[in-house]
């Protein structure tokens, strides 16, 4: 299976993917420089055993407290080993990078891709303390490990999202659209299994386990933050009848709890999630194929303003909208 695009919509540029995805592709040209193609062995090997991650230079590092072997904790998150380790490595971080850094904001999302990377290299050291040998002196480097990480924490925060795959039969090739919640724990299970097998091709399966791992308490982290959240929108008869000017100076503005989207052939659904409010007060409008959401919360203290840029164009109005327990449904027609 060979993922193309999810249909999944943000409300912000991701600016931080942008960055993440230039900077590694940045690296792998300067990779290219300085080992000739890596066809140069001795320059090769001193590349990697310089700026990849090797357990061994880690563990005698923090035993003598020097830096030496830890800063390639993070400068192997951003090398590569070939021209298809980084061309699959980047199109997962372009498919599910982007989601992530709209829900977690742009310097949340970078310090939260950096631990994961992180966690993974940690997972990876020590299953290597483990098996021992030359495991400890094989360098590792890839920005799968923090990819895994941005992949367990799409699965918390987007099961539903679809993502479209081009699925092999035979000689025959067909787009499918497989739900997170699907395609992501067969990519799991896939880790798992490579990693019962030992070490394969110089995939280091456990450090994407360990990423993963990672990404998922994160996932379940934000989950229980906006659960707080909601409950921090108190109905409109918790209030005593104040003036209007007071609730206007105390609104506060804040970004829908949650949302997704779903793209058909036909139409474009969006499920919003603005408890509180009233479902005469929501406003919507659509630019250049963007859905701009507005509403205020039944008590006046709390303003949704969101957005969600599509990649279908649709009709300026909704073709429906219902609001029920805290979450707006809207569907509209592609033209």
């Amino acid at each position: 299976m060979f993922p193309l695009y999810d249909e999944n919509p943000k409300s912000t540029r991701p600016y931080v993917n942008y960055a993440l995805i230039i900077i590694n592709f940045v690296v792998f040209i300067w990779e290219i420089i300085v080992s000739g193609f890596f066809s140069n062995e001795s320059a090769t090997m001193s590349m990697l055993l310089n700026y990849g991650f090797v357990p061994a230079k880690f563990f005698e590092s923090i035993s003598r407290f020097r830096i030496d072997g830890i800063l390639p904790l993070f400068s192997s998150m951003f090398m590569h080993g070939g021209i298809m380790h980084i061309l699959g490595n980047m199109l997962f971080l372009w498919i599910f990078g982007d989601n992530i850094e709209d829900r977690f904001g742009h310097a949340k999302y970078l310090l939260s891709y950096l631990f994961w990377g992180f966690a993974a290299s940690m997972a990876h050291a020590s299953w290597a303390l483990g098996v021992g040998g030359e495991q400890l002196m094989i360098p590792a480097v890839g920005a799968s490990g923090a990819i895994s990480g941005v992949l367990g924490t799409y699965l918390l925060l987007f099961p539903r999202a679809r993502i479209v795959t081009l699925v092999f039969i035979g000689f025959f090739a067909t787009r499918s659209r497989i739900p997170a919640f699907a395609y992501l724990p067969m990519w799991f299970i896939f880790q798992l299994i490579s990693a019962a097998l030992g070490p394969v091709g110089g995939v280091a399966y456990v450090a994407h386990i360990g990423g993963f791992a990672a990404g998922v308490v994160f996932g379940l982290g934000y989950r229980g933050v906006s659960q707080l959240r909601r409950k921090m929108v108190v109905p409109k008869e918790a209030y005593k009848a104040g003036s209007e000017d007071r609730q206007l100076e105390k609104q506060q503005e804040i970004r829908p709890l949650r949302m997704e989207g779903i793209t058909t052939n036909d139409y474009v659904e969006l499920l919003v999630e603005i408890p509180g409010v009233n479902e005469r007060d929501i406003e919507l409008s659509v630019y250049d194929n963007t859905v701009y959401i507005n509403a205020v919360t039944e008590d006046g203290f709390k303003r949704y303003r969101g957005r969600a840029m599509l990649r279908a164009k649709i009709q300026s109005r909704p073709d429906s909208m219902h609001y029920l327990n805290g979450i707006l449904r809207v569907r509209f027609k592609r033209l």
